[in-house]
């Protein structure tokens, strides 16, 4: 192949985002594996089809698939057909792509703060190893995985290129943060895809919870400012126990998600869905998310035994107080029965 020639390929965008509605679904989706896979049932979460349709964007007509994962999960996804897969154009196309798409999410009210976006770059039009026709394009398609039109330096190059996952001697997927290319003959790209949608799934999630994790840790640090050298009122102690409540289930089910999806990936062990993922998720830095949201919560959690800490020493000394008042009105009350009586008596 040479340098200047064109590659075919398709282009699929999509855009995950977080609703509170459960839109009407069809079907779910049934995705065909061509590479072996596990048959462990309930591993990868389930799809199901909302609204298939076609829509012309920038004078070419895309198609598109809206799916929903539960609970409160949209998916966006649209995949073009590109005569040069590897062209400068791709850059607008794909931009064009993804507007549309954050279109069609607002259409299922999602949060317009809180998406993620991702390209798969699929090529099968090609013979023999993949890498041939890496290595004569390999600037194009680091330059697109980066979403970068400037050329980049050879070794940052050869860095993104890297970080790949080959199962087949014609087969190759490279994995970055903004996108990645999927080259197989056999067009076995339906299942790649999804695992990448998962990924990012997660990442929009561990994101979600860091930002109210992150919203609850700044309103209970304006809390204890406000209390520091002083009595807390006793109306905010519903608040303090709610607000500990509210921290101990953010926990507990971030603790769930995060071990149940470890305990799915270990049902697929080593098989190649399993080390794409892998692959995937360390891109993404989704334990580096983690780790940033439990360093939070650990935070909090110190912030509120601080403010609880504070609120019972404030209420044991009111406490105190009451019990010594009222012992002063029973000495009171008893002096004032004594004086009476010896003043009726004379």
């Amino acid at each position: 192949m040479n340098v200047n020639s064109t590659v075919k390929g398709t282009l699929v965008t999509f855009l995950v985002g977080i609703t509170e509605l459960s839109p009407d679904t069809s079907e779910i989706v049934d995705v065909k594996k061509l590479k072996s896979s596990p048959s462990y049932p309930d591993v990868i979460p389930k799809q199901m089809v909302v609204k298939v349709e076609k829509r012309k964007v920038d004078d070419r007509m895309v198609d598109f698939l809206v799916k929903f994962c539960p609970p409160g999960v949209v998916i966006v996804e649209a995949s073009i057909d590109l005569e040069n897969i590897l062209g400068d154009h791709v850059f607008d196309i794909k931009r064009s792509l993804i507007i549309e798409c954050r279109a069609i999410l607002w259409e299922y009210h999602c949060n317009p703060y809180f998406d993620e976006e991702y390209s798969v770059y699929c090529v099968s039009d090609y013979k023999g190893d993949p890498e041939n026709v890496i290595s004569e394009r390999k600037d194009s398609i680091a330059g697109l995985l980066k979403t970068e039109r400037m050329p980049l330096d050879e070794e940052e190059i050869n860095t993104t290129l890297k970080f790949n996952i080959k199962y087949l001697k014609d087969d190759i997927t490279i994995v970055d943060w903004d996108g990645a290319f999927v080259f197989d003959p056999r067009g076995d790209f339906a299942s790649n895809i999804e695992l990448f949608e998962i990924a990012n799934l997660q990442l929009l999630k561990l994101r979600v919870l860091e930002h109210e994790v992150e919203e609850r840790l700044e309103k209970a640090a304006r809390l204890l400012q406000r209390t520091t050298g002083r009595k807390i009122p006793w109306l905010k102690s519903r608040e303090i126990r709610h607000s500990l409540r509210e921290i101990i289930q953010i926990r507990t089910e971030s603790i769930q998600e995060f071990a149940a999806t470890e305990r799915n990936i270990n049902l697929i062990g080593d098989w190649y869905s399993a080390r794409l993922f892998d692959l995937i998720t360390k891109k993404l830095h989704l334990e580096a998310w983690k780790s940033n949201v439990n360093k939070t919560l650990d935070a909090l959690e110190d912030i509120y035994s601080m403010i609880s800490e504070n609120f019972s020493m404030s209420f044991s000394t009111t406490l105190e107080f009451i019990i010594t008042f009222g012992w002063f009105i029973l000495l009171v009350g008893y002096f004032s029965l004594f004086f009476l009586e010896a003043f009726y008596k004379k």
